[in-house]
């Protein structure tokens, strides 16, 4: 499945309508006084939000094909049913004085208001028109945070959602094409979707808390964090050369996504690993090392899921952790010895990702904010993955400013490998990071063929 942004989504013209939750009975909402507290991920992303000045849109969403003409009563019934469902999509932080307090409202007390916008006869001016309404009403300060458009034809209908990211990560962005088409498909039919029972956020959230607030200062992920910041300049790592500007501090982000391999590449590709006797990951940041040449060590940040309990593994919500991961890149290094080493460094990293990032950066006493941040999910055993390219259903994310950060994501999926990024839009951003991922992608096809790599002189 790609990711990409707005502009980036082949949606194609019709009629334009957008779907908003709101309490089934306006006059009563049923919300609840709920004492579990925020994760450490979303009160960090929430008050930073708060504090910037403006603060930009941070929403992801996820773009999928329905059948056949739109069934406004079904996709009403489908998306209230969803939203039951998880009850994240129920459950609203506020800010309260320096924190945040939760409220829930029950199953049942959510519905949706369809507002038709028009037709569009230009899938351009329908992007933007959609875009700009979810930069406006994805708000992680208000509930809902999250709202759904849909573009109907007579033979297909396009729906979108998006959720500012304090409610939902790329893996629940991965479930929504399959949960939320087999609620409408029953819904249509009059039957019920059977679904597995998944538990809520909240409650992780709040064993999440429990357990980061027992971590103290010598812990061991603190400690190893100190010593990545310190053997990396007091910082987190950049990306391998310089592509911010100077004094740029709301610099917009150019972005760019693609394939790097087909199915039958990944294959290959695969079977180089193994051969290798490394993962599948660990053969990735390999190839990143080889693209990036003899640069004394590849250091980065990277996610790692925390749905390591089974009640998370189908939950809307964000269970991911992060982590800092280095591994030493020599000239003449190939791409066996250089995977054993990304290999070890991600079996180091695993383990830090379950205290949150914030935790670590309140204990440390110094910010620690990702600049050069590599994600990789393999997604081929999401239900409905592979259906994916016949739903035309692709992962969605804001436009972003920042004056140096370069962001990768890498998904695997049943029918390939893909990557997305964004990185400033300097010229030296333009003149870095698009090679950058050429060489990578030119990597991976080469070490799959059978080809000798190594790391430049």
């Amino acid at each position: 499945m790609e990711f990409t942004d707005m502009p980036g989504l082949g949606v194609r013209p019709g009629l334009l309508t957008v779907w908003r939750p709101v309490p089934a009975d306006p006059g009563s909402p049923r919300w609840a006084p709920d004492a579990r507290p925020a994760s450490y991920v979303q009160e960090g992303h929430i008050t930073h939000r708060r504090a910037a000045a403006p603060a930009g849109p941070s929403w992801i969403g996820t773009a999928f094909d329905l059948p056949g003409a739109l069934d406004p009563g079904a996709l009403r019934a489908a998306l209230a049913a969803w939203t039951d469902r998880h009850e994240s999509l129920r459950s609203h932080l506020r800010p309260h004085g320096t924190g945040l307090r939760r409220a829930t409202l029950p199953p049942g007390a959510v519905t949706f208001r369809a507002a038709e916008e028009g037709t569009y006869a230009s899938g351009a001016a329908l992007r933007r028109r959609v875009e700009a309404v979810f930069d406006r009403e994805a708000d992680p300060a208000a509930w809902p945070s999250y709202l759904c458009a849909t573009v109907s034809r007579p033979a297909s209908t396009t729906l979108c959602l998006a959720f500012d990211h304090s409610t939902v990560d790329g893996y629940s962005l991965a479930l929504a094409a399959y949960e939320v088409r087999r609620l409408y498909a029953a819904a249509r039919h009059g039957i019920r979707a059977r679904l597995a029972d998944v538990g809520g956020h909240p409650d992780f959230a709040a064993l999440e808390r429990r357990a980061a607030d027992r971590v103290d200062d010598g812990h061991r992920t603190v400690l190893k964090w100190r010593e990545f910041l310190r053997a990396t300049g007091g910082g987190t790592p950049g990306f391998p050369v310089p592509v911010g500007a100077a004094g740029a501090a709301g610099l917009p982000q150019r972005n760019g996504a693609g394939r790097l391999l087909d199915a039958a590449g990944t294959a290959a590709f695969e079977a180089a690993c193994h051969r290798a006797g490394v993962s599948f990951c660990a053969g990735l940041l390999a190839c990143l090392a080889l693209a990036a040449g003899p640069v004394g060590e590849f250091a980065a940040l990277m996610p790692f899921h925390t749905r390591h309990d089974a009640r998370w593994t189908g939950s809307v919500g964000w269970y991911v952790g992060v982590a800092p991961l280095r591994f030493a890149v020599r000239a003449g290094d190939g791409f066996a010895p250089l995977a054993a080493r990304a290999l070890a460094a991600l079996r180091e990293a695993r383990p830090m990702a379950e205290v949150p990032l914030a935790r670590v950066a309140a204990l440390l006493g110094v910010p620690v904010e990702p600049r050069f941040f590599v994600s990789y999910m393999d997604l081929r055993t999401v239900p409905g993955a592979p259906r994916w390219a016949d739903w035309r259903a692709t992962m969605l994310r804001s436009s972003h400013r920042h004056p140096d950060e370069v962001y990768l994501w890498v998904n695997r999926s049943p029918h390939g490998t893909y990557v997305s990024y964004r990185y400033p839009d300097t010229g030296r951003g333009r003149a870095a990071v698009p090679p950058y991922v050429d060489a990578f992608r030119s990597t991976l096809a080469g070490i799959g063929a059978g080809a000798g790599q190594a790391v430049a002189a």
